[in-house]
């Protein structure tokens, strides 16, 4: 939330390429917004402040605004840097296409000096491989997106959306799991913007 009271004339906009002095400045967002909230009279309670100051901090020290170690951060704030990390591969940024869920996954878990893999693993069971709002292949040639998933992850309701027999044509409707023979098996997640394909919910 202090990203946006950063843009001005050093930094007239988020979404460009930022030299390094931009991208320093960006780095002071956390204070940024707790000055803000102390002009305004608004003292944040105790686990909202410390999300604010330490949501971007990592295990190792290569954070910031503190560059805080593993032993100086809270359970909460170590979940945050996972969920924060999950958002950012797995969405467009800069640029850079998203990642599959799975590609993700590894990629955080491959750095537990960074991220903490007990967490990650926590995070994967209770998501799953396939998590709610992304955008399933199925063998038929159907684009759906998850709607809801099971106990062991997978999905178990679908709202299709795409016939890629018929390109020029959208789908709108929802299927459970009773349903799936008909679009055939799950082949895994897919960028909706390699298929011209816009959320319907």
């Amino acid at each position: 939330m202090g990203k946006p009271l950063l843009i001005g004339r050093q930094m007239p906009s988020l979404k460009v390429n930022m030299n390094p002095r931009q991208r320093a400045i960006l780095r002071t967002h956390s204070q940024t917004l707790l000055k803000k909230l102390s002009d305004l009279n608004w003292e944040p309670g105790k686990a909202c402040r410390d999300i604010i100051e330490n949501a971007n901090e990592r295990l190792d020290g290569s954070g910031y605004p503190a560059a805080k170690v593993a032993s100086e951060l809270s359970e909460q704030t170590k979940l945050i840097s996972v969920i924060k990390a999950v958002n950012k591969l797995t969405h467009e940024r800069n640029g850079a296409a998203p990642r599959p869920p799975l590609d993700a996954y590894r990629w955080i878990h491959a750095q537990p000096d960074v991220y903490d893999p007990r967490i990650v693993v926590e995070y994967i069971q209770h998501y799953g491989l396939y998590p709610i709002g992304s955008l399933g292949k199925f063998s038929g040639g159907f684009l759906a997106w998850i709607m809801d998933i099971d106990g062991k992850g997978m999905p178990n309701k679908v709202q299709l959306t795409k016939n890629l027999a018929f390109q020029d044509t959208s789908i709108d409707t929802v299927l459970t799991s009773a349903d799936f023979h008909q679009i055939g098996a799950l082949e895994g997640i897919v960028n909706p913007d390699d298929f011209d394909v816009k959320p319907l919910f």
